[in-house]
């Protein structure tokens, strides 16, 4: 693109680049957007792999508590954007106070909420916890119904069906104001393994050769649904005898652990977190993720990608991919219900199928795809 038809763009975020799914996605948009715009980033932190041609304009906050990096970062952020030219301003949720052309909604808060209500009460939690979780919902609850609204935010735009329906029901918004644009996958790096791939990737990780293996993977044990799997699993490990179950990521493993049947503790495994995600899938067949509320699951994506049976609840993201017994499984957060859909599927040949037509659909997902539509987005927006 000629310099004279480079455009500036302003991208707000609290973190840019590294670790989280916000993180990536605003990594993988920068990467392609710099080659056709001055792009300025306003954030905490940037921490992209290669941040040449891109300016980052520092907002120093304070990491913790939450609730008063959001109130310090929202000011301080909204101050510096006041001296910034720019054809654009794109922000990262409702974070600062200037008007923006477009706030990408990774998580609506008010949504979750009402989808969620009391559901997480399960967890005991200390009063400093749920004090702080308080204040944070309640800040970031009140900046929403501030920032989401026409006159200071112009257009949405919904990492998925399932958040563009919240946002819809919540701010007043046309329909035709919020565009969805799904996150992208690296569909090159999460790709079907062939069996003597799969065979290879289990003796590098130290698994069974043999058997099946089913997948959970992340963090947030509670609100994932590990509980659920692990009572499944009890369930269903007599009748197949060469099921393992595989846990990556980070949590209370013995805690979890424990609630295993004693019998079958030596076939499940806590791999804690891992730097290679794509590995753990190619060597695993089934990917399982009762999950309480996600407004994209990327790991559910990544899955499929890999071509393994996704078994799922009907979250954000998730509905936008999986059909019931024709490319995966939606599941409840019910022990019973999922031993039930686990033997179903167990029992019959044509898993593989299932994770391949996954792979299929998701392989339109690609970062370049997500680029694309923003970029549609952004030359019907820059003035002329």
């Amino acid at each position: 693109m000629s310099p004279r038809s480079r455009r500036t763009i302003v991208l707000v975020a609290n973190d840019v680049g590294g670790k989280g799914g916000m993180e990536t996605h605003l990594e993988e948009v920068i990467t392609r957007l710099k080659r056709d715009h001055n792009v300025v980033v306003v954030a905490a932190t940037m921490k992209l792999r290669d941040a040449e041609g891109v300016r980052f304009v520092r907002v120093p906050v304070i990491a913790r508590p939450v609730p008063i990096m959001m109130i310090l970062f929202a000011i301080v952020a909204s101050i510096r954007l006041l001296f910034i030219k720019r054809d654009l301003l794109h922000t990262t949720g409702a974070i600062v106070f200037n008007r923006a052309d477009f706030s990408t909604v990774h998580f609506c808060i008010a949504g979750y909420r009402q989808a969620v209500g009391d559901k997480e009460s399960g967890q005991s939690r200390s009063w400093p916890y749920r004090l702080n979780q308080r204040l944070t919902t309640g800040i970031a609850l009140a900046m929403e119904r501030l920032i989401y609204r026409p006159e200071r935010t112009k257009r949405l735009i919904a990492v998925s069906n399932r958040v563009k329906s919240e946002v819809l029901s919540f701010f007043p918004y046309a329909p035709s104001m919020v565009e969805v644009v799904p996150n992208g996958v690296d569909v090159q790096t999460f790709r079907p393994y062939d069996e003597r791939s799969k065979q290879e990737a289990r003796a590098k990780l130290g698994l069974p050769g043999t058997g099946q293996l089913l997948l959970f993977m992340g963090g947030d044990w509670h609100r994932k649904g590990l509980g659920y799997v692990i009572e499944a699993f009890n369930r269903v490990a007599e009748q197949f005898p060469a099921l393992q179950l595989l846990v990556v990521g980070g949590g209370d493993s013995e805690a979890y652990r424990k609630r295993v049947a004693a019998a079958y503790r030596d076939r499940v495994r806590f791999a804690g977190k891992q730097p290679n995600p794509e590995e753990w899938l190619g060597a695993s067949d089934v990917f399982i993720c009762p999950t309480l509320y996600e407004t994209f699951s990327l790991a559910v994506h990544e899955a499929a990608a890999a071509g393994l049976a996704v078994m799922a609840t009907r979250v954000g993201g998730v509905e936008d991919l999986i059909e019931h017994k024709v490319n995966g499984y939606y599941i409840e957060r019910d022990a019973n219900g999922i031993a039930e859909s686990l033997r179903e599927l167990l029992a019959q040949e044509r898993r593989g199928e299932l994770g391949l037509k996954a792979s299929r659909k998701v392989q339109a997902l690609t970062w370049d795809h997500t680029y694309r539509r923003f970029s549609e987005l952004y030359r019907q927006a820059f003035p002329t």
